[in-house]
């Protein structure tokens, strides 16, 4: 009697890469465009992110890896197009520091990392609670970028 072993086979750039490619796919098929407000639609599209990644099989075992550099190119096009989006509402943000690319890094970084921990968690928790786990933490990142009546508190230089 022969006993196999399986070792994990680390994954590939082009397996994150067609990941990363129906991920795409999925949250721009969600994105309503500018029909929506922006929280409306920044909701749509970070929810069909983490639907996609949670309900994809290969999900678990290229979150459990450590990052290739097709997912980080993937995470910084993510959060300068979220900065972008932010951006164009200018007529809606409002000059705080620090500005929309680093609340839009924050913002996805947080996503990523969320939903990775969900998935590499012994009892994963249901689908729905990670996607309102991420818009909450998303929502309060973005917020003070984009709302006027969000009290942002500044501190004076060299006050820390």
């Amino acid at each position: 009697m022969t006993v196999q072993t399986t070792t994990a086979v680390p994954a590939r750039d082009t397996d994150w890469e067609e990941f990363l490619d129906g991920l795409s796919a999925a949250v721009a098929a969600a994105d309503p465009g500018t029909a929506y407000d922006w929280e409306a639609r920044e909701r749509m599209r970070f929810s069909a992110w983490v639907r996609h990644v949670y309900d994809d099989p290969r999900a678990v075992a290229l979150f459990a890896r450590p990052e290739p550099p097709a997912a980080a190119e993937a995470r910084r096009r993510e959060a300068a197009a979220l900065a972008g989006r932010l951006d164009a509402g200018r007529a809606v943000a409002r000059p705080v520091r620090p500005g929309c690319e680093v609340w839009a890094a924050a913002a996805t970084a947080a996503m990523w990392e969320i939903t990775g921990a969900a998935l590499r968690a012994e009892r994963r928790p249901p689908r729905e609670h990670v996607v309102a786990d991420v818009w909450t933490v998303v929502r309060t990142l973005l917020l003070p970028a984009v709302d006027r009546f969000t009290p942002v508190f500044r501190r004076a230089r060299g006050s820390w």
